[in-house]
């Protein structure tokens, strides 16, 4: 049997009451009110006609009260029951207690898969953090999750930084390795396009102002790249300013074709580059606290073998057809078969364009490669998450159409999670120039602000607990600015109002976790202890109700995150918490309470929000830490420090 959430089980109990109404068939009704004077769960009346009488709720039942109000009706829980239950689930269950596990399977979780190119950027940063939380919401809901991170080591992009780093000279020392790949890369990329342009403005003398327009642009990317490192720009600028246009044609395609052809000596030259940026990767995520289980390489996705069936299965589709010259499959008609509109509703475009398989030389596309790393996914997973950017829609479409249209079983079982993107003010990033804020350089600004704001609340701080608090507040400061703006909607990132301790942050919530750690530890420095069975029906005020609603619902909420993939509700959610309990803390007295029945209860409840936080903020990924306080008076009977 599944597990159930404290205030599951008063829904059931409503359910049940509904049932015995005659109300059955209206359970899927019930919402939530938006706020608890008008009662706990509601149902609509719209469209409901109520029995002449309503029944006796049952003694056993956790409905207090049940009353017509307008429009709906409205039910009422028991909450000092609601609360003891909340709390000895909390106790039992620790870490875990936001979690609600069930039988489930496998899932592949695809995210980031940031192209060796250049370090990872704050675009990546949302791609990354949004993909872990969704890896660890699905976990907590009790599947097997693993996470992928793919590896473009095929595209044109790769091969220009392949050739330029044959060409390059060593790396600086202290250089981190992703960063060197991007400088490289940004220099290869500007004498590419200088070539480019230099045959078109030979060949096109009537766009000679726009051309020499856009030549002079590239050249401010390489004057801004030259005074990074002065003495490298000069020696691979040199080294790549023999190649024109037709040369630079010759030898990347050489390159891509000894890819494919699996020749050793264009695979190392690629190996080279994309390892470096490989190992500058790990080293950022691993700061971020970013895992992977499985990283997967796209040459590995060429093979011929695989690729000789696939477009052997393509071929013999009803969809297949020649396009440009060269073998593709109607999507647009795949995406119009009954069980396909069933499942993916209206799309919103007009015609879905053909997805070509193959180039007329005979070399897979990315896109090729692409539905063969799906279907090797698909055979390991159950369900398989692509945490893609919503600009890459298409792509994922024609993707997911393609398997449709080769029969493939599963292909409904590929799921694309789209975000948007990232902006921040008053920059324009361009990777391929070496234009962009990198995630290394994001994470440094929060955790140094975080450490300042540390240092002035704690000035007592000893070093290693200021670092360690600082790394945490300020990683987790990033990720719940990037989390709880929904995916669909784009985020312009601002990293003072990311780090405001003050509200609407993740150091809010953090610092709502550290007061409740500091009231228990205080409590219990001197000989406090919370009663086995904590009278929780002296939970009266107003504040006290709402928290323990709040926190019997968590579990629920980060079901629905893990469910629906709406990450943002559960960061809204543990926000509402980490605020009422903020307001509680500044108006009511807990150690300080008058009575020591009222003491233990109120010490109980501290004890929930404590655990409701940290286990719900560990689904985002974010660390509670252990120092954030600043010296206070006595007050509101608390008689405690922050």
């Amino acid at each position: 049997m599944d597990e159930q959430s404290p205030f599951a089980t008063f829904r059931a109990d409503v359910e049940d009451y509904l049932r015995s109404a005659g109300l059955g068939s209206f359970t899927s009704l019930l919402e939530i009110p938006p706020s608890a004077t008008y009662g706990h769960l509601a149902l609509p009346l719209f469209s409901v006609t109520l029995p002449s009488s309503l029944p006796v709720v049952p003694q056993e039942s956790l409905i207090a009260g049940v009353r017509i109000a307008g429009h709906y009706l409205n039910f009422t829980a028991k909450t000092p029951e609601l609360a003891l239950m909340s709390y000895r689930r909390a106790l039992e269950r620790g870490g875990r207690y936001a979690c609600l596990p069930q039988e489930r399977g496998r899932v592949i979780v695809e995210h980031t898969s940031a192209n060796p190119l250049h370090p990872m950027h704050v675009g990546h940063a949302r791609n990354a953090f949004l993909g872990d939380s969704i890896a660890r919401l699905k976990a907590a809901r009790g599947n097997k999750v693993e996470t992928h991170f793919y590896v473009d080591d095929m595209g044109l992009q790769v091969m220009i930084a392949a050739l330029g780093f044959e060409r390059a000279p060593p790396m600086p020392p202290g250089e981190k390795p992703d960063h060197w790949v991007g400088f490289v890369y940004a220099v290869s990329n500007i004498m590419y396009e200088l070539a480019q342009l230099d045959h078109m403005i030979n060949e096109e003398p009537e766009k000679y102002s726009e051309l020499v327009s856009r030549r002079d642009n590239l050249m401010g990317y390489a004057q801004a790249l030259r005074e990074k490192h002065q003495r490298e720009f000069d020696l691979l600028s040199s080294a790549l300013r023999g190649l024109d246009k037709d040369a630079w044609e010759k030898e990347l395609g050489q390159t891509l074709r000894g890819m494919e052809g699996g020749d050793d000596r264009f695979k190392k030259r690629v190996e080279a580059v994309v390892k470096l940026a490989l190992e500058g990767f790990r080293q950022t995520l691993d700061e971020a606290g970013v895992s992977f289980d499985s990283w997967d390489f796209e040459s590995a996705m060429a093979n011929p073998e695989e690729l000789k069936a696939l477009l052997a299965a393509a071929s013999a589709s009803p969809f297949a057809v020649t396009y440009k010259g060269t073998l593709a499959l109607n999507c647009d008609a795949v995406a119009k078969l009954p069980n396909v509109t069933a499942e993916l509703g209206n799309l919103g475009l007009k015609e879905i364009p053909p997805m070509v398989l193959i180039r007329s030389d005979g070399t897979s596309l990315y896109e090729t490669r692409d539905i063969i790393y799906s279907m090797k996914k698909l055979q390991l997973a159950d369900e398989v998450y692509n945490v893609v950017g919503a600009e890459q829609t298409l792509a994922q479409l024609q993707v997911k159409l393609a398997l449709f249209a080769i029969g493939h079983p599963k292909a409904s079982h590929l799921h694309h999670v789209a975000y948007e993107e990232v902006r921040l003010p008053g920059r324009k990033m361009a990777g391929r120039y070496g234009s962009y804020v990198t995630l290394d350089e994001l994470i440094q600004t929060a955790v140094t602000m975080a450490s300042q704001e540390i240092r002035k609340r704690n000035p007592e701080i000893d070093r290693e607990s200021l670092e360690k608090s600082a790394r945490s507040i300020g990683i987790g400061a990033v990720k719940y600015s990037l989390l709880s703006v929904s995916a669909q909607k784009a985020v312009e990132f601002n990293v003072t109002r990311a780090l405001d301790f003050d509200q609407n942050s993740a150091p809010f919530m953090q610092y709502a976790a550290v007061r409740a750690k500091s009231v228990l530890r205080t409590a219990e420095e001197r000989g406090i202890c919370i009663p086995s069975d904590p009278r929780t029906n002296q939970l009266l005020h107003p504040l006290e109700e709402e928290l323990v609603l709040l926190c019997s619902r968590l579990p629920d909420v980060a079901s629905y995150a893990a469910d629906s993939l709406h990450v943002e509700s559960l960061a809204s959610h543990l926000m509402t918490i980490a605020d009422r309990f903020n307001s509680y803390y500044a108006s009511v007295p807990i150690i300080g309470a008058p009575d020591a029945e009222l003491r233990g209860a109120r010490l109980a409840l501290c004890k929930l929000v404590e655990i409701s936080l940290e286990s719900g903020l560990s689904l985002m990924g974010i660390q509670v830490p252990s120092e954030m306080r600043r010296k206070l008076p006595k007050n509101a009977g608390h008689e405690s420090s922050e």
